[in-house]
């Protein structure tokens, strides 16, 4: 009973304190709803940032995968930060400076209305079908161990999935409908509150029993023994090598934090480029400490668990909780993952709503109509949106490689195509509009046969970098030969109200960060913490190939763009 008084208290306290922050927000407008009136300050936007990307995916995913190997899955929080800084740099100034609300609505600005509604399309496709679903799906396991329901009510594992999905997402879906953006931040920081104390609970419990009831002892056992699984330099054998940092991984990365509409937005609603940058940084250091909260749990359970204890491994997070937490804090922490779920679902079908509203409805049908009216009707097929996904999510647990793998090959699909469009209407001015749809198109289709259907032995990562290359060499080429000689203008005065002053410390706050990267990287390596006694397949022609694309497609633009 305790248990389920405290999630219930927690959950309820977030809740109320949300509703009283926004309850006099003007939500009948695009600025209001879509952009919390741009009125989010630098730790809101934080909060909001990771809340967002910390689904109850990332808990069980990401710790499953470390208990079956090692900490090279970090890959995925850690190496955001040059991502993050470019993206505070370049991007965000130019989003604001423009006062576009949506990425679709950027990229007509460079290019066509086209571009606009297949990019939009793309979005909603990605969403419907992995982001929140698979915040959902894991959200549903999390809740089903912890409080466990099959057992409770006499449940099959199956049954109570679509039960607690179906719960998670009508409560996710009164928050992003009716709350807009504003009452997602909010309630997104209040839950991070939650998440911070709720992981640090769980690590250092864990190191406790590890110890036998010592911290002390517990801290040795995880330094001393069987170390090979602190190791963050995967080989090509491991689920990330560390190979595809340089190639794969950093274009994902740009893709997630830089133009994922459902990232970027946070940052749009900013109420100046400081607090925007600030917020982005603050996200930054949170990103490395992530290490502690969805990839320790996983070192921690193979010491208590044993290896191949468990027949799936994403059950392993919640059941470390549920055995080492008192039963009151595992309501708390079981409270702190339902708000990471909503966090993430109602983030998720926010943006949804928005580029609906905004790219689809409004320029298709919507002309004339006022923003209350666009935003009414949006919503409902918000809903509808939200059933389809609460559908397709229980559908997961029949993925074989595990609910963290599904969602970043989805990710990928869909999130490169975009990205190269994003890079093509930033840095070139000649690729014309016909150009980059048919590469968009060409891109989407050729990258699914080879992830589905050729399925090549090299990691999918390295493939889906060497057809980004391709093509966007390609859309390139096209332009050259037939250039698009019309001038989109970006740069404005920003919306009203907005200050676009840069933050003065962001430089410093950006070598500090860099040089956090690179000592975790040391630290968790065979040069630090790990050892063993198997050679390092490491492949250094993809690092060098890598570090080749990344200039070729960020350097080379960016010091053209500067010249003139």
């Amino acid at each position: 009973m305790g248990t389920f008084l405290s999630f219930l208290f927690f959950t309820g306290l977030v809740g109320f304190i949300t509703y009283l922050r926004t309850r006099k927000d003007n939500l009948h407008s695009s600025k209001g709803y879509f952009l919390g009136g741009n009125s989010l300050n630098g730790w809101v936007i934080a909060g909001s940032l990771m809340l967002t990307n910390l689904s109850a995916a990332n808990f069980t995913g990401m710790t499953a995968n470390v208990y079956k190997g090692n900490l090279s899955p970090i890959a995925w929080t850690v190496t955001v930060i040059p991502v993050l800084i470019y993206f505070c740099a370049i991007l965000l100034p130019t989003f604001l400076k423009g006062g576009f609300t949506t990425i679709p609505e950027f990229l007509e600005n460079r290019f066509d209305k086209t571009t606009r509604r297949l990019i939009a399309i793309m979005f909603l496709f990605s969403y419907i079908v992995s982001a929140m679903p698979v915040a959902l799906y894991g959200g549903s396991i999390a809740i089903n161990h912890l409080f466990d329901v099959p057992q409770t009510f006499g449940l099959s594992e199956q049954a109570a999935i679509w039960i607690v999905v179906w719960l998670l997402g009508s409560i996710g879906a009164v928050y992003a409908l009716f709350g807009g953006l504003k009452g997602v931040a909010v309630s997104d920081t209040l839950n991070g509150v939650g998440l911070f104390i709720g992981g640090a609970m769980v690590f250092f419990l864990g190191v406790y029993m590890v110890g036998d009831q010592n911290f002390i002892a517990g801290a040795k056992i995880l330094l001393t023994k069987n170390t090979e699984v602190l190791d963050a330099i995967g080989g090509e054998a491991d689920g990330i090598p560390f190979s595809v940092l340089f190639t794969g991984m950093l274009l994902h990365n740009l893709y997630f934090w830089s133009t994922n509409q459902f990232i970027v937005q946070r940052t749009l609603g900013a109420r100046s480029l400081k607090e925007g940058q600030k917020g982005v940084m603050i996200a930054s250091f949170f990103k490395v400490l992530n290490i502690f909260y969805i990839a320790m749990p996983g070192v921690i359970a193979l010491h208590l668990y044993g290896p191949g204890h468990f027949e799936n491994a994403d059950f392993v997070y919640p059941t470390l909780i549920r055995d080492i937490m008192p039963g009151v804090f595992v309501g708390f922490f079981a409270a702190v993952i339902f708000g990471a779920v909503l966090s993430t679902f109602n983030s998720v079908l926010n943006s949804t709503v928005t580029i609906f509203a905004l790219d689809i409805y409004k320029p298709l049908w919507g002309k004339g109509l006022d923003d209350n009216t666009i935003i009414q009707r949006s919503k409902k097929v918000g809903v509808v949106m939200a059933a389809i996904t609460m559908t397709i999510a229980p559908f997961i647990i029949y993925f074989p490689d595990g609910i963290f793998t599904f969602m970043v090959k989805v990710d990928s699909l869909f999130g490169a195509p975009i990205l190269m469009v994003l890079l093509l209407g930033y840095f070139s001015k000649k690729t014309p509009p016909i150009a980059v749809n048919i590469c968009l198109g060409l891109f989407l289709i050729v990258y699914a046969i080879f992830m589905f259907v050729i399925q090549p032995e090299m990691h999918y990562l390295h493939y889906m970098a060497i057809l980004f290359v391709i093509f966007i060499s390609l859309a390139l080429l096209i332009g050259r030969f037939k250039p698009d000689h019309s001038k989109p203008n970006f740069r404005s005065s920003g919306p009203e109200g907005v200050d676009l002053t840069p933050w003065k410390h962001f430089k410093t706050v950006s070598i500090i960060a860099t040089l956090l990267m690179i000592a975790t990287y040391v630290l968790l390596s065979p040069l630090g913490l790990a050892e063993t006694d198997q050679p390092k397949d490491v492949n250094i022609g993809y690092i060098l190939i890598g570090l080749v694309i990344a200039f070729a497609v960020l350097g080379i633009p960016l010091l053209r763009r500067k010249r003139t």
